[in-house]
């Protein structure tokens, strides 16, 4: 997955949905909010909202995009999902799970010429969130988001390079109570939450399209 999307706080009065109901008043008061300009996230380090449950609370904290791990000489701003029980490092992360609200991601897609094409690939439901996990490191507080396998329609844009046909993992509503829930920690409760988005999800715009003599 690129390192480039875009994020919105999204979080409205008719995003109150069932898991709020196993909050506060108080807590969800909090966590209510209105729509804010879109920020365009464009490389690591940058900050990113994200959101966790705490002492019965939703809290809300803005991280670094990123983490740079002493045996990896890059910021890893995405971390593959199967990781969070086979790795070493990842594992100890299990339990610091988050959302991360989104509004779109962007993509490169190799042509046939060599070229690359920027697309937007947009979330019909501007109430999605990604899930990722937090950690921290020299007194920075620093988050990642979980990618899977792509689907079809993913796989096609995604069609290049060491990491190629992956997509962000996302949270549907239904879901985010037990991501978020810190009395889950079983690994496969954990892992049954993965959630892939369909090609019906999300609508795909190429951002260099080119002008042919048919358009």
């Amino acid at each position: 997955m690129c390192n480039l999307l875009s994020w919105r706080l999204i979080l409205e009065e008719e995003k109150k949905t069932d898991w709020y109901l196993k909050l506060s008043v108080e807590s969800i008061n909090e966590f209510i909010k209105t729509s804010s300009p879109l920020y365009e996230i464009k490389h690591p380090k940058s900050l990113l909202q994200s959101f966790q449950i705490s002492d019965n609370k939703i809290i809300s904290s803005t991280n670094t995009w990123g983490v740079k791990p002493s045996w990896c000489p890059d910021f890893l701003t995405n971390t593959k999902s199967e990781k969070l029980i086979s790795s070493p490092y990842w594992s100890q992360f299990i339990n610091n799970r988050i959302l991360v609200p989104v509004h779109s991601f962007f993509e490169w897609q190799t042509q046939r010429t060599g070229k690359k094409h920027k697309y937007e690939i947009t979330f019909k439901n501007p109430y999605t969130y990604f899930a990722g996990l937090w950690g921290e490191e020299n007194g920075i507080r620093w988050i990642t988001i979980l990618t899977g396998m792509a689907n079809e329609k993913m796989k096609t844009i995604h069609n290049n390079g060491e990491n190629k046909h992956r997509q962000p993992l996302v949270m549907p509503t239904k879901f985010q109570y037990p991501w978020l829930d810190p009395f889950v920690t079983n690994p496969k409760d954990i892992t049954d939450l993965f959630y892939k988005f369909t090609s019906e999800e999300t609508t795909e715009v190429d951002l260099n399209q080119e002008q042919t003599l048919f358009d």
